[in-house]
C-alpha cells in the first residue's frame, strides 16, 4: 500500500514539474502587448509606464505590480492587465472623465468627480462644468493630485440631487473648509446657503422653489433674492434686496 501511494506522488510531482516547464517555456513568452479602454491616453504612454519587455514569460510579469505602475498616470482612474494565451497581453484602462473646474491662482484645475488634478487650463472650458472655489487651498497642486476629496465628494452628491435645468442656473459652489458646509450661487447672484449634507432631497425641492421666486421677481423687476437659508428643516429663509 505504501509502495503504491509512493509512485501515485512520484507521479504527481512529475506532472507538476510538467506542467510549470509547460508554463515556462518558450510558448508563452509575450510577442503583443496592447492597450483598451484608451482616449485621451496614448498607448505609447500606458506600455512605457507598464514596462513589460517582449520575450518575457507571460506567466512570470507581476500583474499587481504592472497595474499600479499604470495608474500612476494622472488620467488613468483603473487598470487591469489581462493575459491572452499563448503570448499576448491587454492592458485595460478607464480613464478619468472631466467633471468640474477649480480657480487656482490664475489657472483653472480641471478635476474629475473624485476631485483629481487632470489638466491645468488658462481659461474655462466650454459647457455646463461644475466651478468650484474653495476657503483653503494647497499651496501647489500637482497632475493626478487629490484636492479635497471630502468637498468633492459633497459637492458631487449635491449636484447629482439637483434636476438638470436646476444645475444650469447655478454659477458656483463654494466649500468652507472650516465648517465643512457648502454654498451656491446662482446666475442671478443670489447666495443660497446649503450647509452640510443634511436633508438633501429635501434641499433639493427647495432649491428649485428659490430659482421659481428668483425668476418671478427678475420677471416682475421688483426685488432680487439677496440669499436663501436651506440650513434648518422646514420653510427656507428668504431675504430680498432691492
Amino acid at each position: 500500500m505504501a509502495k503504491k501511494a509512493g509512485k501515485i506522488s512520484l507521479f504527481i510531482l512529475l506532472v507538476l514539474v510538467c506542467i510549470y516547464l509547460f508554463l515556462h517555456s518558450s510558448i508563452f513568452n509575450i510577442s503583443k502587448v496592447y492597450v483598451s479602454g484608451n482616449k485621451k491616453v496614448t498607448s505609447d504612454e500606458i506600455t512605457a509606464l507598464a514596462g513589460i519587455t517582449p520575450g518575457e514569460n507571460l506567466f512570470k510579469i507581476d500583474r499587481e505590480l504592472i497595474e499600479r505602475s499604470v495608474k500612476i498616470h494622472p488620467m488613468v482612474k483603473n487598470a487591469q492587465l489581462i493575459r491572452h494565451l499563448p503570448h499576448s497581453v491587454e492592458i485595460k484602462i478607464q480613464e478619468r472623465a472631466s467633471w468640474a473646474v477649480i480657480p487656482y491662482e490664475d489657472l483653472f484645475l480641471l478635476i474629475d468627480d473624485e476631485g483629481h488634478c487632470l489638466d491645468k487650463l488658462n481659461k474655462l472650458p466650454d459647457g455646463n462644468t461644475p466651478i468650484i472655489t474653495m476657503e483653503k487651498m494647497p499651496e501647489r497642486v500637482n497632475l493626478g493630485q487629490a484636492v479635497n476629496q471630502d468637498a468633492i465628494k459633497m459637492i458631487k452628491t449635491v449636484w447629482k440631487s439637483f434636476d438638470a435645468q436646476d444645475r444650469e442656473n447655478i454659477s458656483q459652489f463654494h466649500y468652507m473648509n472650516s465648517q465643512k458646509s457648502l454654498l451656491i450661487y446662482t446666475l442671478e447672484g443670489t447666495e443660497v446657503r446649503y450647509g452640510t449634507l443634511e436633508r438633501v432631497e429635501e434641499k433639493a425641492t427647495n432649491f428649485t422653489e428659490a430659482l421659481k421666486i428668483e425668476a418671478s421677481l427678475q420677471k416682475e423687476g421688483k426685488d432680487q433674492l439677496d440669499y436663501v437659508d436651506l440650513r434648518f428643516s422646514g420653510q427656507p429663509v428668504v431675504k430680498t434686496r432691492t
